[in-house]
């Protein structure tokens, strides 16, 4: 009888001590998103120089690119966008400086230039045409913390933009352009997206994701000058799907 009941407590023990185990794994395993400490924003502060390390992944119809590179910002129109091989060779180039485009393969000795108009929707570049439009991303005034807002751009168009506990989320415009903000962080007092989701109005889709980026620091102008010595040069509207 003792070793019938020195068994049953043993039983009792471990079944206890298991079910601690299945509790300790699970709670390790479920894990809660940190809220983002917005104690260090600095009200009216934007973003006016933006300089980071990226990876951009690339989806336009059957074709999908991906790789790293380097991109800087200044408002309100000024980007430069590098693309590398895995061996730290140029792949291509991205300006765009106003309305004006130009678009640099180094590998293959060509450049095209033009208004961004002239881009063709078949090339894929649709999506890093965008960047302007997507890099300003500043919260509207007196908008609330959660709920979607329209209001006139930059560019003049108007936009809709989406906000959730008073981070912009997502913005879109009427012809079918869209941009979804993701993982923000707060830099130099600024909210800041490291994750851009931008599909263009021809279904081109790109994820931007900034790595180390620096903000409101001092850009000279060379960083967005684009080498075209050597480069055989060609109007926007000729470029080709590559």
């Amino acid at each position: 009888m003792r070793n019938r009941f020195h068994f049953k407590q043993i039983s009792s023990l471990a079944h206890l001590l298991w079910l601690v185990l299945l509790t300790a794994l699970f709670s390790g395993c479920v894990t809660s998103t940190p809220r983002l400490d917005t104690s260090q924003v600095v009200p009216g502060r934007k973003v006016e120089t933006l300089s980071s390390g990226v990876t951009v992944a690339l989806r336009s119809g059957e074709k999908n690119i991906s790789g790293r590179g380097f991109m800087v910002y200044r408002r309100p129109d000024q980007m430069r966008l590098i693309m590398l091989s895995p061996f730290g060779t140029t792949v291509m180039e991205t300006r765009l400086d106003g309305p004006q485009l130009t678009l640099a393969y180094p590998a293959s000795g060509e450049a095209f230039l033009g208004n961004i108009r002239e881009l063709p929707a078949a090339t894929g570049q649709q999506g890093l045409a965008m960047l302007q439009w997507v890099l300003a991303a500043d919260i509207p005034a007196n908008a609330p913390q959660n709920g979607v807002v329209e209001q006139i751009n930059e560019r003049g168009v108007k936009e809709q933009i989406t906000l959730k506990q008073g981070l912009i989320v997502e913005k879109s415009l009427a012809s079918g352009e869209q941009v979804r903000y993701r993982n923000y962080a707060v830099l130099d007092g600024v909210l800041v997206p490291m994750e851009l989701q931008m599909e263009s109005a021809e279904g081109d889709r790109i994820r931007l994701t900034l790595e180390e980026p620096e903000i409101n620091t001092e850009l000279e102008p060379q960083m967005f000058a684009v080498p075209l010595q050597g480069l055989r040069l060609y109007p926007l509207s000729v470029l080709k799907p590559k």
